[in-house]
This record gives structure tokens, sequence and C-alpha cells, in this order.
């Protein structure tokens, strides 16, 4: 801009030249006509203000992007958009589609009822199973229950579940601390576990506190009961409210266990 008010430094300032000016489209040299004029012929109310209307005009020309920034601009709202997009559709299939938990009993002498009666383990567990399935009508989500003494056939569950439910709640029982496989499976699984244990392991003697999948899990609920398995179903429901991922590792380890007494 300087340089086109140097080319005008020697021209003779009228009132045509500037109008020529401002016709072929040169503001700055146009306005730089006016200005000189301005100084010149103080009293002359019209060539201050043609002078202001080619300074807004001016001022106009400055405010407008460039292409590249009128580029950067529409890419950056496309990216928005698509952005938006993608939300509400993970939104919409949030809604549409409920999520569902598995939930596996391994081989448990835990399970309230003498163990030398199956009958009552078996009216036991039928009352966990129904807790289960009550906590998750309530908390809007589906479940599952599989339960099984053999270890292959809770191999085959676990990997079964990657591609069916949002998360596993999972209760050994006792391939807890003897079963490998279990754990490769576990392993493999992209959602969150959680590891439930009627009773506080935590507190049993050494040889029986130890758990093979303890590190592979998201969390673990220990010395609840049956309860365990109810605050088991809600956690679950509250880790895959979040739709399209979330932050944070799955393995981010949260343990929960009876307190001990003294």
């Amino acid at each position: 801009m300087a340089t086109d008010r140097d080319d005008i430094a020697d021209v003779t300032p009228t009132v045509t030249l500037a109008k020529l000016y401002e016709g072929q489209g040169l503001l700055d040299k146009a306005a730089a006509v006016y200005r000189k004029l301005v100084v010149l012929e103080p009293n002359r109310t019209e060539l201050d203000e043609a002078l202001r209307g080619i300074e807004r005009r001016l001022e106009g020309q400055r405010r407008q992007p460039g292409k590249s920034e009128k580029k950067t601009a529409l890419y950056r709202l496309t990216q928005w958009q698509g952005a938006i997009s993608g939300r509400k559709r993970c939104l919409d299939q949030g809604h549409e589609k409920k999520t569902r938990i598995l939930v596996i009993h391994g081989q448990n002498p835990d399970m309230p009822g003498p163990r030398d009666t199956p009958s009552s383990n078996d009216v036991a567990l039928e009352q966990t199973d129904k807790d289960i399935k009550d906590a998750a009508e309530a908390g809007g989500v589906r479940v599952d229950i599989f339960q099984s003494n053999r270890e292959g056939e809770l191999v085959q569950k676990i990997c079964e579940a990657s591609d069916t439910y949002d998360a596993v709640i999972i209760n050994p029982g006792e391939h807890t601390r003897t079963s490998m496989a279990i754990r490769d499976a576990l392993l493999k699984l992209e959602i969150p576990i959680i590891e439930v244990h009627l009773s506080n392991v935590f507190g049993l003697e050494p040889s029986r506190q130890k758990s093979l999948i303890s590190d592979v899990v998201t969390a673990h609920l220990a010395g609840f009961g049956r309860e365990g398995y109810v605050m088991a179903v809600r956690a679950a429901a509250n880790m895959t409210l979040e739709p399209c991922g979330s932050e944070g590792s799955a393995r981010d380890t949260i343990v929960i266990r009876e307190k001990e007494v003294p």
C-alpha cells in the first residue's frame, strides 16, 4: 500500500484523478489523492465525505478473508459438521441398542447354602440370578447369565463375548487361582470386565488370596455376597454409558472389597 502512495507523490491531486483511480479499483491511490485535496482545500466538505467513503470501502476489503482463509474456514466447518453428525449417529445407536452384559458363574463353593446339599445351592444360585436380572431391568440393560463348572466351556463363552456383549461380570470360582486359559481369554476382550467374589477372598489364608485374573480385569467386587452381583451390574451399566468409546483404559483397575473386621 505504501508503494501505491509513493507512486502519486509527485502527481497533482485532482478530484478527476481520484475518481479515475476509484473507477479502476485502486482505492488506496484514490484515498491518497483525496487526503491531499482535503489538506489543500479544507473547506470542501464533499472531499471529506468522498474520503470517508473510500476509507470505508478499503476497511471492508481488509476484513474480507482471502481464498486461503476461506478454504481453511470451510475445512474447519466441514470437520465440525462431520464430528457432530458422527456424534449424533452414536447417540442414536445408543438409544436404539440396549447395553448387553454377560454374567458368568464358574465352579463356586462359596455360593450360600450347605455344600453337601446341591438343592440348596441351586436355590441360592437361582435367587442370585433373579437379583441380577432385576438389577439389569432397573438399570435399563440386558443381561445373559451362564454357569458351568467346566473350564473349557467358560473359556469358550468368554471368547464369544467380544462380538456380542458390552461388558462381562465373572466369578470363576475355583478356577480363579488355577486357570491360565480363562486369564488368556479375558485378555483378548476390549470391554469392561468385573471380577466378583461372594466372600472376602482377600481375608482368606494367603494360598487362597491368589487370583490369576486380578490384573486383567477392570474392577473387583468381593465380600458383598449376592449383593456384589447387583453392584457389578450397576457398575457395568455405568461403564458402558458413554457411546463410541471413552477416554481411559479398560484396564484401569478399581478394587472394591469388604472392610477388614478386626
